[in-house]
This record gives structure tokens, C-alpha cells and sequence, in this order.
């Protein structure tokens, strides 16, 4: 026993971690390039309602902002935007979130490049030799089309066509990655149609372009036939770089034209799911070397690839647990990176004869935690009672100044990600550490389906949404609570969008957890089929086992609004009444189904939140009714005043 801490009840312990840390004063971060020795990247304004502006900083200077508001660059292609800025010759072009049309920053200001009604734009890049940008399209409400079109374009920098948007290649449902060669004589990009995912089938192209700027021979390079590919980048050589996952595993590869190698074969995953544009796992440090982010045996991690040593792989041990974006400028990667006890920052990593550690450029959070109060996500790995195991990140009650008292194990906090093809962060998270301190277990389940574990993993959620991943949430919980980790009579599960629908599957078909939240989750799956936007129309059907009008038999026995009679736990909802991938109207008929049932249910809708809240308020109001809604259901006392939520049936709490 710690003799300098305080015997106090889990879920009741004082914490200096507090929502404001968690909503308001956390910055996010999006894109992240380089121009020479300068630095570009987004981040977001939490006190500007969550407005993403572009940054830029060089060596010893302080960073700079090149989008003041009332701009925000955020790009809303397939719904979950990326790509929204590129650089060229330090101005910086992006996309506007009020128009998405394409803006230029300088320090003299902000002027619109295109001025196009219906488009959007995303994924940029720069031709150097033609002056024109070409980038990822998507075309809506014309011609009475149901679904935007998707291409690509070029759009002229200079001259009479300056900001003219013309196609010059579509056909295919979906485009990303658009590169060009050096010499500017080839453009890569990845293409992918319905009723696939990225991540399911894409293939990489590469066509010549001739002197008028016009795609002259295309060749198919990589993907296609039951395998997907990544992040084409065309290394200082000539080479083409890129993942690909035909051997179950996502990885690098170089084209010379002729030609494709396995880079650094492994069991593992340098690849990421495309849910939004403009991601990448991997930056050139030097000819044909590369700093590269992976995910091998469920961890993050980092390494320098040498195409063509005996040992191409050189793993580095920087103490980082989830690395993003990593960009070369200088003699340094910079990067995205969490660690045990620091939130992501922005930082950079010498690349020298030596790797130097991390060093911390911008963080996240502007208030630094006490390590003792800070919990460690544990991998653990759970054998299923058939099947293939189930990995989940577990953390446990931490604070400096209290524990639990003997003989009680804490409540906790079963969270299931969104995606649902995604995963569980790594590194520290504020809002897991806001639970960890008050006295909570928060266990993170990377169920069937998820990232980072190859392409059979994530095979096994096809045709068993609802079932798999529920199995899932449950074998790993009630391991970990016979481990004498967590209380069986106090376990709550949380999730958001699809985790949300894992959620409300687990409380409909089973009775292992006392508590439910769902942000934003899907609750009827017909419903979900007639309103989703083009990018995942055809996921649903894959998730499900279905096809296009055989989706009844399937659809009703797993939709939980069909089956709300089997919740009997007290549940919380929150929900966006801008939401367009999920609509309010899915939360709202659970509610009133369990409304009507006596069921202890509260409801909390915002306006002007869509799929995920980003105004600070809005995080802030959403976190401190979960605290409040888990303080009424367990009967705790914690120490801090929560504000009061409304539940109906209140008075049916056991």
C-alpha cells in the first residue's frame, strides 16, 4: 500500500484533470507538410467554436497564422474531408469550410482562388511546370444526380483561366492521392469504386502527362483483385513508393516503371484506413531512405527503411505510442506523436548520423499532467472462447493522492470505437485520463475488425457488424473483470457513431452491462442505408452480409431500434442536429422507445453539431452529463458539483 495516499471510493477521487482541459483548451490537429526548412500544419481554435486555420513556422521563429478568421481550412469530401491545405513557393492554398471553395493566404492576406458553386475540393497538388493545382473533386446537386461525382481537376494559377476547374480524369466512384513526378511528366493517384472501401480494393494509376497538361497512357501499377493500396509518393530517384496489402499486411513498395519490389517486408501495418484524405504513414529523409510509422503486434511504432539492405527495417525506440503525418524538412521529421504521459504534440526528430529524441514543437494541451496522475494504457490480449483472440488497451484508476478502498474493484468504462473499420488511440488521451483520475477503469477494445492486427482481423467484422464486435466487448470485459480489474455490477459501455451501434447491440442482445452512452450512434440500419452519403454506400451492405435489396432478414434482426425491448440498463444519448451521417432522428426513436418502456434514459441534442462535436461547449456540456448520468446510475459521490441532467423514468433506477 501507498502510505502517502488516500483510501477513497473508485469513481469518487479528486482529480485535477477537468473538462475545460478536456474540451477547451486540447487543440486538434489535421494536416501537416513542409516547404524547405518551413513548416505548414492545421490546428483548431478551441475558443474560435473549433476553427482550423493553417500554421507556419521556420527554424527559430514563432509560428505564424496564414488563415485568420472568420476562415477555416477544412475540406468536406466524402463527408470527412483531409487534404485541406497544400504550399506552394510559401502561400498556402486551402479549402474554405464555409464554401470549400479553394482560398490563397499570404501575409498580405486571403484571396479565393476558384468561385464555384456545387464543388468541393481536397487533397491538393502542385504543377510546377503547367501553374496549376490539381486536386480531388467532388461535384453536387446537378442534373439532378443522387450521388456527387467524383474526379479529378486542374485548376489554373495564373492567367485569363486562373481558378477554371476542369476534370481531366473520372469514370471511377473515388479519387485520393493525387502525385506528380518531379519532372512533372507522370501523375500517380489511387482510384476505387462501389461498393468498396478503400481499404477493401483500390487501385494505384499512373499515366504520362504530356506538355499541354492533358493524361496521355495510363498503366495499372498496384491494387485491384482483392487487395488495396496507400500513400503513392514519388521518392527523389523516380521511384514510386507506396502500400499495398496483397500479402494480408499493408506494405511498402517501390515501382521504377517497370518494375515493383517489396520494400521492407513484415507482419505489419504501415498503412492507415482512408477515412480522411491526405493521410501518410511515411516521408523520404534522404534518397530512397524513409522514416516510416507502423503498427506491428498491436503497438506503434517508428523505424528508418533502407530499400535494399539485408535488414531494411531499423526500428527506433523514441518512447512514442502513435505517430502521425510524419514530414522531412531540414534534417528533421516532424510529426504528430503521443507518448505515456504526454497528449499528441507536434514534434520533430532529428535524422542525422544519429536519430535524436523528440522534441516537443506544439502540444495539444497547454496544461502539462502530473505523472502520477496519468494511467498507462496496457495492451492486453483476450482468448476468445472460439476464434480469433481480442486485443484491447486497458487503463486503470490512477491519481496521485487517492486509491481505492480494500477490497472494491473500480467501475469502468468499456468504450468502442468508431469506424467501425478503425482502432483504439494509442498514447494518452484527456478524456480517458479525465476518467482514470476520478477513480474509473476505461478499458478500449480493438474488436474484430480493427486496425493494426492485418487484413484477416479486419476480415472478420464482414458480414458480422452487430455480432462480432459485440462478442467482442463483452468476452474482453467480463476477462477483465474476472481479473479483478473492474466491478461486474458496475460496467458501462460508451461509444460514438458505429461504436455507438456496438453500444446499443450490446445492450439489446446481451445483459453484462448496467449503463449504456451513445453519441451519435446508428440505431436502424435501413434507415442508415437511405440516408448515407455516397462514400460509404456500399459499406453497410459488406459490414452486414447483404447486397442491394436482400438486406431485410439481416437488417431486422440487428437494427437496435427493432429490439429496444431488450434494453433494460438506464442509457444516455447525444446527438447533432446537423448530423448527416447519422441523423437525429436515430437517436430520438430509441429514446422514445425506451422513453415509453420505463427505462431511465436521458437525451441531449445540440444544434449545429454534425457527425462528432467540435465546439468546445459542446464536448465540455456532453462529458460532464456522462459524468453526471455514470455519479446517478453507481451511486457515487464524487467531489466536484456536476450539473444536473434530466432522465426520465428516474424514479425506475435500481
Amino acid at each position: 500500500m501507498d502510505a502517502t495516499k488516500t483510501r477513497t471510493a473508485y469513481g469518487a477521487w479528486p482529480s485535477p484533470i477537468t473538462a475545460d482541459m478536456v474540451a477547451g483548451r486540447a487543440v486538434r490537429f489535421g494536416m501537416l507538410r513542409a516547404e524547405g526548412e518551413v513548416l505548414y500544419w492545421t490546428e483548431s481554435r478551441p475558443r474560435e467554436n473549433g476553427r482550423m486555420t493553417v500554421m507556419r513556422t521556420r527554424p527559430e521563429a514563432s509560428p505564424r497564422d496564414m488563415t485568420p478568421a472568420p476562415y477555416s481550412a477544412r475540406s468536406r469530401v466524402h463527408e470527412y474531408g483531409g487534404g485541406e491545405f497544400l504550399t506552394v513557393n510559401g502561400a498556402v492554398y486551402f479549402v474554405n469550410g464555409e464554401d470549400q471553395n479553394i482560398h490563397v493566404g499570404t501575409v498580405g492576406g486571403v484571396v479565393p482562388l476558384t468561385s464555384v458553386k456545387y464543388y468541393r475540393f481536397a487533397d491538393l497538388a502542385y504543377d510546377r511546370l503547367r501553374r496549376r493545382l490539381i486536386a480531388v473533386a467532388e461535384r453536387h446537386g446537378t442534373s439532378g444526380a443522387a450521388d456527387p461525382k467524383n474526379m479529378l481537376t486542374e485548376i489554373p494559377l495564373d492567367g485569363k483561366a486562373r481558378g477554371y476547374v476542369t476534370p481531366i480524369i473520372d469514370g471511377s466512384d473515388f479519387y485520393a492521392f493525387p502525385r506528380l513526378s518531379s519532372d512533372g511528366k507522370r501523375l500517380a493517384w489511387v482510384e476505387w469504386d462501389l461498393p468498396g472501401m478503400p481499404w477493401d480494393e483500390s487501385r494505384l494509376m499512373v499515366a504520362e502527362v504530356e506538355s499541354t497538361g492533358r493524361l496521355g497512357a495510363i498503366t495499372h501499377v498496384a491494387g485491384g483483385n482483392g487487395s488495396s493500396v496507400f500513400q503513392p509518393e514519388w521518392g527523389s530517384d523516380g521511384r514510386l513508393f507506396f502500400i499495398d496489402d496483397r500479402t494480408g499486411w499493408g506494405n511498402l513498395y517501390s515501382w521504377d516503371g517497370q518494375d515493383t519490389v517489396a520494400v521492407a517486408p513484415r507482419e505489419a501495418e504501415f498503412g492507415l484506413p482512408l477515412w480522411a484524405l491526405g493521410t501518410r504513414t511515411y516521408t523520404e529523409v534522404s534518397e530512397g531512405r524513409l522514416f516510416a510509422c507502423f503498427f506491428e503486434t498491436g503497438m506503434a511504432k517508428t523505424a528508418l527503411i533502407e530499400p535494399g539492405a539485408k535488414d531494411p527495417v531499423n526500428v527506433l525506440d523514441l518512447g512514442l505510442r502513435d505517430v502521425s503525418q510524419p514530414t522531412f524538412a531540414g534534417a528533421s521529421v516532424f510529426a504528430y506523436a503521443t507518448t505515456d504521459h504526454s497528449a499528441r504534440a507536434l514534434v520533430r526528430i532529428g535524422i542525422s548520423e544519429e536519430v535524436i529524441a523528440p522534441h516537443v514543437i506544439r502540444p495539444s494541451l497547454d496544461a502539462p499532467l502530473n505523472p502520477g496522475d496519468i494511467s498507462e494504457g496496457r495492451l492486453v490480449t483476450i482468448e476468445r472462447r472460439y476464434g480469433a483472440p481480442v486485443h484491447a488497451l486497458y487503463y486503470a484508476p490512477m491519481n496521485r493522492s487517492h486509491m481505492g478502498l480494500k477490497g472494491e474493484a473500480p467501475p469502468m468504462i468499456v468504450t468502442a470505437h468508431g469506424g467501425p473499420t478503425g482502432m483504439a488511440d494509442r498514447g494518452l488521451k484527456p478524456r480517458t485520463q479525465y476518467w482514470t483520475s476520478r477513480g474509473f477503469a476505461v478499458l478500449d477494445v480493438d474488436y474484430a475488425g480493427s486496425w493494426g492486427y492485418g487484413r484477416q482481423y479486419r476480415d472478420l467484422l464482414n458480414g458480422n457488424w452487430g455480432v462480432r464486435d459485440v462478442e467482442d466487448v463483452i468476452e474482453a470485459a467480463e476477462a477483465v473483470a474476472d481479473r479483478g480489474l473492474a466491478d461486474m455490477e458496475r460496467l458501462a459501455i460508451s461509444g460514438s457513431s458505429a461504436g455507438g451501434f456496438t453500444v446499443l447491440c450490446a445492450l439489446a442482445f446481451a445483459d453484462v452491462f448496467k449503463a449504456g452512452v451513445s453519441s451519435y450512434g446508428v440505431g436502424d440500419l435501413d434507415q442508415l442505408l437511405r440516408e448515407t452519403h455516397k462514400f460509404e454506400a456500399g459499406y453497410l451492405y459488406q459490414l452486414t452480409g447483404t447486397s442491394v435489396g436482400e438486406t431485410d432478414r439481416i437488417f431486422s434482426a440487428r437494427s437496435p431500434v427493432l429490439h429496444a425491448e431488450g434494453i433494460n440498463v438506464p442509457m444516455m444519448f447525444f446527438q447533432g442536429t446537423d448530423d448527416k451521417v447519422v441523423p437525429p432522428e436515430q437517436s430520438r426513436v430509441m429514446v422514445e422507445k425506451l422513453k415509453a418502456r420505463g427505462v431511465p434514459v436521458g437525451y441531449m441534442e445540440f444544434e449545429g453539431e454534425g457527425h462528432g462535436f467540435r465546439s468546445p461547449h459542446v464536448v465540455k456540456t456532453a462529458l460532464l452529463a456522462e459524468h453526471a448520468f455514470y455519479a446517478r446510475v453507481f451511486k457515487l459521490r464524487p467531489p466536484e458539483a456536476l450539473p444536473p441532467i434530466t432522465l426520465f423514468n428516474e424514479d425506475r433506477l435500481p
